[in-house]
Order: C-alpha cells, then sequence, then structure tokens
C-alpha cells in the first residue's frame, strides 16, 4: 500500500485537533494627519523717543567804550572842575 498522508491504518482521514490561536504583539500602524492651525506671533514694539538737548551757539558781543588821550600834555578840560 503506497503512502497516503492524513489516513489511517483504518483508512479513515486523519484530522488534527483544532490548535489554540497564537496572539503576537500588536503591530503598531501610525497615521499623521496635518491640518493647518492659526498661531498668532506677537511682536512687542516699544517705541522710544528720546530728546537731546544740542547746543546752537548764539554769538552776543558786548561793548565798552572807553576815551584814552595819548600825547604828552595832558587834556584840556581833565581834573577841570564845572560849576553849575
Amino acid at each position: 500500500m503506497a503512502y497516503q498522508p492524513n489516513q489511517t491504518s483504518q483508512g479513515k482521514q486523519f484530522q488534527c485537533p483544532p490548535a489554540d490561536p497564537i496572539m503576537t504583539s500588536p503591530e503598531r500602524i501610525v497615521r499623521d494627519f496635518y491640518h493647518p492651525q492659526k498661531v498668532q506671533v506677537i511682536h512687542p514694539i516699544q517705541i522710544v523717543n528720546r530728546h537731546h538737548c544740542v547746543p546752537v551757539y548764539e554769538h552776543v558781543c558786548t561793548y565798552e567804550e572807553t576815551d584814552e588821550y595819548c600825547g604828552t600834555h595832558p587834556h584840556p578840560h581833565q581834573g577841570m572842575l564845572r560849576d553849575k
């Protein structure tokens, strides 16, 4: 008799008993979805008004006037008293 798999010696077909299922570790599949999201970016600006004093020269001349008498002889009226 030729070998025939899955048959018993009585000619019946052999069936294996059901096996317990084997559970593997879960495989993680990540699907990324991107959606626009408005985010305000605030740029604080501080305005500083700086005031500087800048010298602007204003030239003012003062005058003093005197009379000088030159020469060897004194002025004829110098030192004389007047009558009122």
